[in-house]
């Protein structure tokens, strides 16, 4: 364990900057034994069809791998409220669409439009970081799609659907009955991934001190790159801890420790940033103290065993050696010493948040929320296009170009992109292997012999990263057509249909009631503000004993800005690179960091009652927040007042907000 831990948090520290991003990968999400056991699974129904002779009842270990997607781990009645979900779907919609489709071509795409709109109203749409894992609701429409190209008639396409019934089913009793995976590895892996990345943050913060403030290029990286890396890992950690009902009781503490640690680094890297010389040596020996310490942390499987005797003893060396010193990097250090102290001796008592990742706000009084009907109505139609250009010009294995139609249709259209491209880079890669085994392989035993190691491979990488997943997915669904439905010119026909499907997901999703990028733009810059600004708030209005409140704030605070900046991100995949608008955009989000910064800084250094004035001052930004809103949604300048309240030096968190209003106010006036 220990050695695949070091090997991860070696792999994440080369991939944090892709976190948040669109081409985000998480080394640490590998599922290795899932992977094996969805292997497992497919095995019967192939060795079934091989022996039998009969190529259809290889849909049984196609239902099978599409279950293990469906599985979102966790709590046994919610893997099962998915993959039942998922199995009472596909039993009913691809017996269905069978069954209608030997009707004819007309009623082939009737059925594709109204199963697949059926289907999506199953899922749901909370755009947060990306695009969302597999749901039951879109694996149900791949199985429309597959019907109506397997059409039979009534006897037989009930015959079709009880295969995918019986593969379906046998992987929901294997594996969440007879082979239930726990979470331990996984989250072994989570922890060297986040304590590795807190190293990482550490030793940049060494590197960047030689020129204190001088170095503008390196601290915006520490303030964007460094804090999302380690923050959106901290979030899946807590995620994970949720789901692991048998290690999370565990995991949890861990992760509020490097939350600890994460909010001094924080700290520092905002008191450095300002300062105008260099660390003394005292405080450059204690941050080098701190990033061994962390070094050796993450390259443990800590829940295997306790913290090892070595961290607890250097940790206590850092608080003894930082006793009754003022300054701040001195005081951060043993602010985040403490923490790993206090977790070796079991006080840290973890709060796990259930949903980690942001989400959009629930809207109330609909029975389907109107952004899932309108994607369902968007994909249902780029469907039944794909899918009637595909025949149109005879492309072999048509409904190919339907399955990419509903894969890469998504409900932001700069995720349509990002879907595209990934699939491209993907599927190229995943014709070239599938080429050489076609090639190479000598029968249908040897390919589906072929088959469960690319599954499974395909299975431990879905979290991973999406292009990675398809690089396996690719071959292994080619190989399984071949076997089901033999023809040639697979690969010739992949790219076409990819190409089709291509086109039409991303015109489908320009065009079909696109969601407006300004008004969702908007409404993340407002959640970026509000919770920077209550996190300032709160930072100078609660005492030493609201921590829990405070890292709660700072978290939510963090989220926001990461969630601002994915959505930059976005607008810029749609081509708007040259807008200068996003260019102060990105102003204003390092100056909200630099406010969430000087606030961790008055977290760290917190004793006693801040008093009346700090509550004054709070009070204050309260009502500078709401005027800032407003000035954001009327697009005019909002001036803050000349001087600071009665009896308040201008301090590092008063020098932040007011460069963050200058950016802003460039900002809204462009």
């Amino acid at each position: 364990m220990d050695n695949l831990a070091r090997l991860v948090s070696i792999v994440s520290r080369r991939t944090f900057r892709a976190e948040g991003h669109v081409f985000a990968v998480t080394p640490e999400r590998v599922a290795i034994a899932e992977g094996v056991r969805a292997a497992v699974a497919m095995a019967p129904m192939l060795a079934a069809a091989m022996l039998l002779a009969r190529p259809e009842v290889a849909l049984g270990a196609v239902a099978a791998f599409w279950n293990c997607l469906c599985d979102p781990q966790g709590e046994k009645a919610a893997r099962l409220k998915a993959t039942g979900t998922f199995t009472i779907l596909g039993g009913i919609v691809m017996p269905l669409s069978a069954c209608a489709a030997s009707w004819g071509y007309f009623a082939s795409l009737v059925t594709l439009f109204v199963l697949v709109f059926l289907c999506g109203l199953a899922r749901s749409y909370k755009p947060a970081l990306g695009p969302m894992p597999t749901q039951a609701g879109l694996v149900a429409s791949l199985a429309v799609v597959i019907g109506v190209a397997l059409a039979r008639p009534l006897i037989g396409a009930l015959e079709l659907g009880g295969y995918f019934l019986l593969g379906s089913a046998w992987t929901m009793l294997f594996c969440v009955f007879l082979w239930p995976i726990p979470f331990r590895q996984s989250a072994n892996l989570m922890l060297s991934t986040i304590f590795g990345r807190l190293e990482l943050m550490t030793g940049f913060l060494l590197a960047l001190d030689p020129l204190p403030g001088t170095n503008v290029t390196g601290w915006e990286e520490f303030d964007t790159v460094h804090r999302r890396g380690v923050r959106m890992s901290i979030e899946r950690g807590r995620a994970l801890a949720a789901l692991d009902t048998s290690n999370g009781s565990r995991l949890g503490p861990y992760i509020d420790t490097a939350a600890r640690i994460f909010s001094a680094l924080i700290a520092i890297g905002h008191s450095r940033r300002t300062s105008e010389a260099a660390l003394n040596a005292k405080s450059r020996d204690l941050l080098q103290g701190l990033q061994e310490v962390l070094q050796e942390v993450s390259t443990h499987g800590l829940l295997d065993r306790p913290l090892p005797d070595a961290v607890v003893m250097q940790s206590n060396s850092l608080v003894r050696q930082a006793a009754g010193e003022d300054d701040v990097v001195v005081r951060a250090v043993a602010f985040a010493a403490s923490a790993i102290v206090r977790l070796a001796a079991g006080g840290l008592a973890s709060v796990v948040v259930g949903n980690a990742l942001p989400v959009a706000a629930a809207r109330t009084g609909q029975i389907v929320d109107s952004l899932v009907w309108r994607h369902a109505l968007r994909v249902a139609i780029a469907t039944v296009i794909a899918f009637a250009i595909g025949t149109w010009l005879n492309v072999t294995l048509a409904y190919w170009g339907a399955l990419a139609a509903i894969i890469v249709t998504q409900p932001i259209s700069s995720n349509t992109w990002l879907r595209v491209l990934e699939r491209a880079i993907g599927s190229l890669i995943g014709g070239l292997i599938a080429a050489a085994l076609l090639a190479t392989l000598p029968g249908p035993g040897a390919m589906l012999l072929a088959i469960l190691p690319l599954a499974a491979a395909a299975i431990a990488s879905r979290l991973v990263s999406y292009g990675l997943f398809v690089i396996f997915l690719c071959p292994m669904f080619m190989l399984v057509s071949d076997f089901i439905h033999p023809t040639g010119g697979l690969i010739a026909a992949r790219f076409v249909n990819e190409i089709i499907g291509a086109i039409v997901g991303v015109a489908a999703s320009f065009l079909l009631w696109p969601e407006r990028s300004s008004d969702t733009l908007t409404a993340a810059v407002s959640a970026a503000i509000s919770a920077n600004m209550r996190f300032a708030s709160a930072a100078l209005r609660l005492d030493g004993g609201s921590a829990t409140t405070l890292d709660n704030l700072q978290r939510d605070a963090g989220l926001a800005s990461t969630r601002l900046e994915a959505a930059r991100e976005r607008l810029l995949l749609e081509g708007r690179w040259r807008s200068a608008w996003l260019e102060h955009l990105r102003e204003v989000i390092v100056a909200l960091r630099s406010v969430c910064g000087a606030a961790a800084v008055l977290e760290v250094l917190r004793e006693g009652d801040p008093g009346a004035v700090d509550r004054q001052r709070a009070d204050g930004y309260d009502a500078m927040t709401a005027q800032l809103l407003h000035a954001l949604t009327s697009r005019t300048t909002w001036q803050l007042p000349a001087a600071q309240p009665a009896g308040v030096a201008e301090d590092d968190l008063a020098q932040a907000i007011r460069h963050f209003v200058s950016a802003l106010n460039t900002y809204v006036s462009r």
